[in-house]
């Protein structure tokens, strides 16, 4: 018997958001063992099908995708805090120093010493011409707020942040167009989850979110959470989107270490003051905020 053509969307709609959950779940439960029983509970999946579904998915299978996640936070945080390694190690999921050290370097080529102090001498120098540069781009003192938790609902996209980006923007803003979400507070807030210069290309992981005050249920790959409060120092990144590594290379490079700042375990969040359909690129305005302790 042939599926009718609302009951495939409806069925796709569930696959979606149940994979929303199971993404979420993920990402926020890095230090601790996940069985893989016990996620594919969260997202209502057999265990039978899981991960053919999430292979189809991700394009990669769950332990793969978990793993990489895992080494690739550890090298973030080896590159922007001063942390210890084995501190770092339990926080992706690593009880035995010895395991995490073979798993990085079984990703990365080196080991996690050895990458820091590589990555330490590959900051650059701050000369006067880079100087000049970056307060072209950025307001070099930010200013530090404590935030209260926002509800989002969002799209997560795979790819090349200028790429994917743009396509969950469309998907997410047409949603809330629908559902007549739009007011004078709404807030449009990006999350990039992957250093470009760690993860590859086709496997960044970039989030569309717009605030909400209204109930919204989860619909297909329109995803609900709530994005956390606290403090954040928030700096003001001006001009094209594409430059906006030579703020996070100021911010995590220089300010960071230079201010002893220790880092909240929450992803910075990109909150655009202006949209490029209306403003030339050089006229963009974005706020970086960095979750501090």
């Amino acid at each position: 018997m042939k599926m009718t053509v609302a009951k495939k969307n409806d069925t796709q709609k569930y696959y979606h958001e149940q994979i929303n959950v199971v993404l979420h779940h993920i990402q926020r439960n890095l230090d601790k063992d996940l069985k893989l029983q016990e996620i594919a509970q969260e997202g209502n999946y057999s265990v039978y099908h899981f991960h053919r579904i999430m292979r189809a998915y991700l394009g990669e299978s769950l332990g793969s995708y978990v793993m990489r996640i895992r080494m690739e936070n550890s090298a973030t945080l080896l590159r922007s805090t001063a942390m210890a390694i084995n501190e770092i190690a339990l926080k992706v999921g690593y009880d035995n120093p010895a395991s995490f050290n073979k798993a990085f370097k079984k990703r990365f080529g080196t080991s996690p010493g050895d990458y820091r102090e590589k990555r330490l001498t590959e900051v650059p120098i701050y000369g006067t011409t880079l100087i000049n540069r970056i307060m072209e781009t950025i307001n070099l003192k930010p200013t530090v707020k404590t935030l209260k938790p926002k509800q989002v609902i969002y799209v997560q996209s795979q790819g090349a942040y200028n790429e994917s980006a743009s396509k969950a923007w469309d998907k997410v803003c047409e949603f809330a167009k629908q559902k007549r979400l739009f007011g004078f507070k709404t807030e449009f807030i990006g999350i990039s989850y992957d250093d470009p210069q760690v993860t590859e290309t086709g496997k960044l992981r970039y989030e569309a979110c717009v605030t909400t005050s209204k109930s919204v249920d989860p619909e297909g790959e329109i995803g609900v959470k709530e994005i956390a409060g606290g403090k954040y120092a928030i700096f003001t990144h001006k001009g094209p989107y594409e430059n906006f590594s030579i703020s996070y290379d100021y911010i995590f490079g220089k300010w960071i270490p230079e201010n002893g700042v220790e880092l909240r375990d929450e992803p910075c969040l990109e909150k655009y003051l202006n949209t490029p359909d209306k403003t030339k690129p050089e006229k963009l305005k974005t706020e970086i905020l960095v979750p501090i302790k």
